[in-house]
Order: C-alpha cells, then structure tokens, then sequence
C-alpha cells in the first residue's frame, strides 16, 4: 500500500497532465489500483473536498485562459476540456463563479479560481501526511468512557491496549452513542512529578443520563481550539516513531513566538482530543486541544521567582463547593490532589451546578481553589473544590462552605511549579509588609487557600514558570 502522501501526489500531478482530457473519479482510481470509493474517501479527508468537484474546478479554471487569450467558441471551450454539452460547461461555469463565459469574454471580470492543490515537503511523514494547525471551534459534545493511569515510559502503545480493552469489555454498557465507529480519547497530564498522565478512552453521546456504574464521564465545553490533522496508512497502532513526529510538529506549534495563540493542554481536564476513523486501508486522525491569544495571558517579563504582585480582592458572596480532606496536606501532596480531583472530574461536577457565567462573576471565578481552614474542633481541614455563587446547588456527595462578601489579601507567586507551591510564610510576611492585616490561626477558622487560575497557573510561561495566587481574608 503507498504512503498516502506519494499517492496523492501522483493523483494531483496526472490531474494537472491530463487536465484537458477525460480524467475523472473512476480512471484515475483505475490507473493507481484502488477502488473510486476507497480514493474518493482518501481525498476528502486529506483535502475536506470531494475529487470530482476539485477536478471540475479545476476545468473550469484552466479554461479560463482559453477564453480570454483565444477566439475558440465556447463550444469548443467546452469540449477540449471534456465537457460534453455547451450548456452544461456554462452551466458549471455560473455555478462556480457567478457569471457565464459569454459574460467574461464581454467585462473581463475579476474571478476567484480554485488553484492547484499542493502537498508541500514539509508536511510528509513516514507514514501519512500531517496538516495544521487551523484554529476552529469545537461546540459542546460528551463522552462516557474509562480513565485510566500510563506511565510515560509505556504512553506510546498503552493507550492502544487500553483502547481495545474498551471497546470489547465497556462499550457495550453505554447507551445513547453518537458515531459508533469514531475513537475519542483524553489525555491529561498528571500533578507535581508524577511518571504517569491519565487516559480515557470513550465514545461520544448524546447526554449523560445514564452513565453505566465503573465508567467515568466528560464533557468538553464549547471552545476555540487548534486543530491537527495526520492521514495514514492503516496501522491499527500506531508506531512510536509516527508518533513522536506528530508531537514533534505541536511541539513546534506550541514554541512558535509568532504563533497568536497559546496552547491550553490543561483547560477544561483534556489534553488530547483523537478521532481516528479507520477505513479502507488508511485512517485519519484528528487532534484537538484548546487556545487561548497569547494577548489575553499574562506574560511576565525574565525575573526570579518570588512574590510579583500583592494587592487586595474583594468579593461577593459565594459558596465554596467541594470534597473536604481530613488533616493539613503537605504542600507537595497538594498538587497529587489536585490531579485526582481532575481525574474524577470534581471540579466538571461543580462548574455545571451554575448557569451564570463564573468565569467571568468575578476574577479568578474560574479558579480551582485548595483551601485549609480549622473545624470546631480546632483540627485541619483540607478541602478542594471551587468558589460559586451564593446559593448554587450543592450536588450529591459534596459539601459547601457559604462567605459572605470579603476582602482579601492575594500574593501572586511567580516561579517553577515545584518552587511556588510553598510559599504560605513568605505571603504572610509579606502582607504585613505591606501593612495588610489578614486573619490568622488565632483570630478565625479560615486560614488562606490557594487559586490555580487558568492561563496563569495551568501552563508555564517562556522562561518555564507560572504564577499560583495565596489568599487570605483581610481583617
């Protein structure tokens, strides 16, 4: 079987070669030994174009030229470029740019023509060819699959293992599916230090009414992202080698200082969005992940970690959502938490109890919050959840914490994700510093949180550093 980027282009040039004769759909399929529906399938997952319309195009553009540097009649126009009436080359001539050759010929009008397709180096891989990125907007769509736990070492052929797993033992449990025969998975990568991301495979479905016990679920909201395209040969599993070439080209995308975008693989628990659609002897695959303009993020010029900003926040009333932790965790430990609370989906529970818009309710609405505070007992406790608006339904198995409006303290902490998360001493010091006297042990049971918002925290800036907000209530 050819790689589908030779075949392609020997398809483009004998369409060029031949342009005038009778090439079509069926002889072109005929000279490279497959079937019409096997290249027409080919083309327009590669092209997102069908091939006899392109070769029309095509036609019709070419003929351009005999209309308006020969005196040839339309007729025969038509017929040196096997159209076989007169009206029906007129007829795709309006259709394709509003106006008829006659009408040319008279005004001489501007026109937009289809050119040739190219299939530049560049884009040539092993295995296929890889297009992108396009920045599109996914609308919302839902998912019930199973996460699972890969270690880096094995990412390259677990997740194929894991998807077929899937596919024979779950699938079958869930109801309402959407595009049977589509793949999606998830990839998110893991907390602190961790060796492993976590892996969901799934299939698409029309609601999350029944979700079958053992699965888990996901819904991915409504988002610009960058799209990636890779059509290959079939091969059930991918190859290490395909693979680290197709990261190779969103790694390049995600270095690109010209680039208006910055690539959000943290937003909304997913990294990886695949739909692999297998066919015929090659398959696409199309990668999603979301955007955000670079202009939107804060971008902190070269400087050493430590505390950049300190100001005072207030804010309405809210109802702190969440799963409460027994004991004080150790600031490393935060972030192991953290991933889990993604893993099983807690802050997707949360978000969807509201329909106000908490993104933008008040800044750093959309933040994940870790928040230490004493019981009556005067113990630890640790809880993580989100801040909603007050009276937001709390959903079954979670608790709530309601504050009434307040001030707060905040010291933006700058630096490499493992420096920044234990920095609650030097806040304090530093907001007496700055003569900002906030609640402590002695004078309340709240003691401060952490906010992870997005943009700041959830992805490292240029120099490899993030920004992670300490929070206390000001007296």
């Amino acid at each position: 079987m050819s790689n589908p980027y030779n075949l392609l282009e020997n398809v483009l040039t004998n369409i060029e070669e031949n342009i005038r004769d009778n090439i079509n759909l069926n002889n072109i399929a005929e000279k490279h030994n497959l079937s019409s529906r096997h290249l027409q399938r080919l083309f327009k997952m590669t092209f997102n174009q069908p091939l006899g319309s392109y070769i029309r195009s095509r036609k019709l553009a070419t003929s351009i030229d005999d209309l308006l540097n020969t005196n040839s009649n339309i007729l025969n126009v038509a017929l040196n470029y096997d159209f076989e009436y007169e009206q029906s080359y007129i007829r795709s001539f309006k259709c394709e740019y509003g106006i008829t050759p006659g009408d040319l010929r008279k005004t001489r009008k501007i026109l937009k023509i289809t050119p040739p397709l190219n299939l530049f180096h560049s884009t040539k891989y092993s295995d296929g060819i890889m297009f992108g990125p396009e920045i599109v907007i996914i609308p919302q769509f839902h998912v019930i699959g199973k996460n699972s736990k890969i270690s880096f070492r094995d990412s390259n052929f677990a997740p194929h293992k894991i998807y077929e797993n899937f596919i024979s033992c779950e699938l079958k449990k869930i109801k309402n599916v959407i595009n049977p025969n589509v793949k999606i998975s998830v990839s998110r990568t893991a907390g602190g230090d961790a060796d492993y991301s976590f892996f969901m495979p799934a299939i698409q479905v029309k609601n999350l009414e029944y979700i079958p016990e053992g699965l888990d679920h996901f819904t991915f909201e409504t988002s610009i992202c960058a799209k990636f395209r890779f059509v290959g040969k079939d091969n059930n599993e991918k190859n290490m080698h395909v693979a680290d070439e197709m990261y190779k080209t969103i790694d390049n995308f995600m270095d690109d200082e010209n680039q208006k975008y910055f690539l959000e693989r943290k937003k909304m628990n997913i990294d990886i969005f695949d739909r692999l659609d297998i066919e015929d002897g090659y398959y696409l695959w199309e990668w999603f992940a979301p955007v955000i303009k670079k202009s939107s993020m804060e971008i902190l010029p070269f400087s050493p970690s430590g505390i950049k900003k300190v100001l005072k926040q207030k804010l309405p009333s809210l109802r702190f959502i969440g799963k409460k932790f027994n004991n004080k965790p150790k600031p490393e430990e935060i972030y192991d938490l953290l991933a889990h609370c993604q893993l099983k989906n807690i802050f997707y529970d949360i978000e969807k109890q509201s329909n106000i818009n908490y993104k933008t309710f008040f800044e750093g609405g959309d933040a994940y919050i870790s928040l230490i505070k004493k019981n009556n007992e005067d113990i630890f406790e640790h809880w993580m959840g989100m801040f909603m608006p007050e009276g937001t339904e709390v959903p079954q198995g979670y608790e709530a914490l309601d504050f009434p409006k307040m001030t707060i303290g905040v010291c933006r902490v700058y630096g490499k994700k493992s420096e920044i998360i234990n920095y609650d001493a030097e806040c304090r010091n530093k907001l007496t510093e700055e003569g900002i006297n906030f609640k402590n042990e002695k004078t309340s049971k709240f003691l401060f949180f952490r906010r992870f918002n997005w943009h700041r925290f959830f992805e490292d800036d240029m120099y490899g550093k993030r920004l992670l907000d300490y929070c206390y209530l000001v007296m």
